[in-house]
């Protein structure tokens, strides 16, 4: 009987243990995804067109915090500044911006 309880522990003990180190590696490799991403409500002050590496770019700020981003020329044609929103961004380009 005393085996029983034993073996009953063991399982519990184990089950815990790998739940607890599968939780840790979950969020271990969630935080390495969002490496490099900038999410938050920023303000986008202005935009402007770089002739010389044709791209398209604004300037989001939040606080005392500036950003500026490259933005696709759908972004940059339908957003008339200054305007606020949600921003996500990566690597220096805007994935979205929903106001």
């Amino acid at each position: 009987m005393m085996v029983g309880y034993l073996l009953i522990a063991a399982t519990l003990v184990l089950f815990v243990y790998y739940t607890y180190q599968h939780l840790r590696r979950f969020l271990r490799a969630t935080k390495k995804g969002q490496e490099g991403v900038e999410k938050g409500y920023y303000l986008l002050s202005h935009t402007y067109e770089d002739p010389a590496e044709t791209g398209y770019y604004g300037v989001f700020q939040q606080g005392e915090k500036t950003l500026t981003l490259e933005m696709s020329l759908q972004l940059y044609l339908h957003t008339s500044p200054p305007q606020r929103g949600e921003l996500i961004a990566k690597d220096g380009k805007v994935i979205a911006f929903n106001t």
